[in-house]
């Protein structure tokens, strides 16, 4: 994650005009991926107008999800802001903490092409390979050593995602990203895909995996590579986009639609590989939110709330209003 420019991370802000008979007062404390905190610092500032007696704080200090998780945990925060998925080991070690699952809800769009950021996945073939498009389940095929999505074994060549002649008995080669790092837990990037392509299962061991080196980024490399290599596929952002590899477009089955990426279809949620930025809370199932902290996210779901999302330096995007709705549809 970038580093915060210098902003005030808590909100201590001047009383202003109260809406209605407004009784909320307390205290909101944020911490987590430093990426959502200026979009988290808009929202509070709006609340606290409408709100005077409620002041939202982000903890200047947690620059990863992982960090505000943590804090979760410890009862230091109220709030975690997850530009991620939860990795696997989250979910139990919470349940492990609390007793119940977490409540994770979806609070923006990921970005269409923002570098480093929460953005989109792209998929790249060599500029020379004439496929047209792929589904979930050929990809799960081509990258999973144990396909869950339908595939009978995993795909080994382009003949085993559909291309015919010349191609067909041509070798797939894969390029990713590393799957674990020294903590464990893999990149949110590689998350996000192992969740949403592999359905939980396995990578192949024999997935060519790059890494950050000075000058160049890992997704940065994939991309190189599969422009070098007619056989290559890999998974990048539409950010590193390179001559001599092209995205192509993705459907969720076999009867498509094939959608290409692009803002678009990003922002309205019909590619199948677009992202979303989250606030994971502890709530007690069968019990009330804290009236605050449902009021705080019920604002960040609100058109007001979405609307603040458009000016947010990461590129981030709003929420549909139909998945707007159904997130309102996860707050007790």
């Amino acid at each position: 994650m970038r580093p915060l420019t210098a902003l005030a991370l808590t909100l201590s802000l001047a009383a202003g005009p109260a809406v209605g008979r407004d009784r909320l007062s307390g205290h909101i404390a944020c911490a987590g991926g430093d990426t959502m905190a200026p979009l988290v610092l808009r929202w509070g500032k709006a609340f606290h107008a409408r709100h005077p007696g409620v002041t939202v704080a982000v903890d200047p200090n947690a620059k990863l999800a992982a960090d505000g998780f943590r804090a979760l945990l410890a009862g230091q925060a109220d709030c975690v802001t997850f530009v991620r998925e939860p990795f696997p080991s989250e979910e139990p070690a919470f349940q492990a903490r609390f007793g119940h699952p977490s409540l994770l809800v979806p609070v923006a769009g990921g970005s269409f092409a923002t570098r480093g950021g929460t953005h989109a996945i792209a998929v790249y073939v060599n500029a020379a390979n004439p496929i047209r498009g792929l589904t979930l389940a050929q990809l799960d095929a081509a990258f999973s050593s144990a396909p869950r999505g339908g595939a009978a074994k995993p795909a080994v060549t382009w003949g085993d995602l559909g291309l015919t002649g010349a191609w067909a008995d041509r070798p797939l080669r894969l390029y990713g990203m590393l799957a674990h790092r020294a903590s464990g837990d893999p990149p949110g990037v590689v998350n996000f895909v192992q969740r949403r392509v592999l359905q939980g299962g396995p990578f192949r061991a024999d997935v060519a995996e790059q890494v950050d080196r000075p000058g160049e980024q890992a997704l940065a490399a994939i991309v190189r590579k599969v422009a070098e290599d007619p056989d290559g596929l890999g998974y990048s952002g539409f950010g590193y986009a390179a001559a001599g590899a092209r995205a192509v477009p993705i459907a969720e089955t076999a009867q498509g639609p094939y959608v290409p990426g692009s803002p678009q279809t990003v922002a309205d949620g019909r590619y199948p590989l677009s992202r979303r930025i989250y606030i994971m809370v502890d709530h007690t199932p069968g019990q009330p939110l804290p009236a605050t902290l449902s009021a705080f996210l019920r604002y960040a779901l609100s058109p007001a709330g979405q609307a603040a999302i458009g000016a947010d330096p990461e590129g981030f995007l709003p929420l549909t209003p139909t998945e707007a709705a159904e997130a309102r549809k996860l707050l007790p």
